[in-house]
C-alpha cells in the first residue's frame, strides 16, 4: 500500500519541495522507514480545490491514512511509527526529558549575561 502525503511546495517552484519543516520531518519519517508514498506538492498562496475538500484547515502536511486524511506532523509521526515499527525512529525514554532538564540552565546563563 503506498501512502499520500500533501506537503509544502517552494514558493515560486510548484514542482519543488518547500521549506516547511513540518513537511520534511513527515517526508523524513517515510523515507527513514522505507514506506513507499505518493507525495502532492501542494502551493499553499493557491491551494488546489482538492486539498481543500480533504483538508479545510489548508495545512501541511497530511497524509492519508485508511480513507482518512490526518493533518499535523507530530500526529502523523506517532501514527506512522506505531503502524511501521521499525525501525524505530521514537526517542528513548531516557532521553526524552533531556530537553526540559537543559533549558533551565539556559535561562539562567542568559539571565545572568543580561545582568553584567
Amino acid at each position: 500500500m503506498v501512502l499520500e502525503i500533501s506537503v509544502k511546495a517552494a514558493v515560486g517552484a510548484p514542482d519543488v519541495l518547500g521549506d516547511c519543516p513540518f513537511s520534511q520531518r513527515a517526508l523524513l519519517t517515510l523515507e527513514e522507514k522505507n514506506i513507499p508514498y505518493k507525495s502532492h506538492l501542494i502551493n499553499l498562496s493557491d491551494k488546489p480545490q482538492w486539498f481543500l475538500e480533504v483538508n479545510p484547515e489548508g495545512k501541511v502536511p497530511v497524509v492519508k491514512f485508511d480513507d482518512k486524511w490526518v493533518a499535523d506532523s507530530d500526529v502523523i509521526v506517532g501514527i506512522l511509527e506505531e503502524k511501521y515499527p521499525e525501525p524505530s525512529l521514537a526517542t528513548p525514554p531516557e532521553f526524552a526529558s533531556v530537553g526540559s532538564k537543559i533549558f533551565p540552565s539556559f535561562v539562567k546563563v542568559l539571565e545572568e549575561q543580561g545582568s553584567q
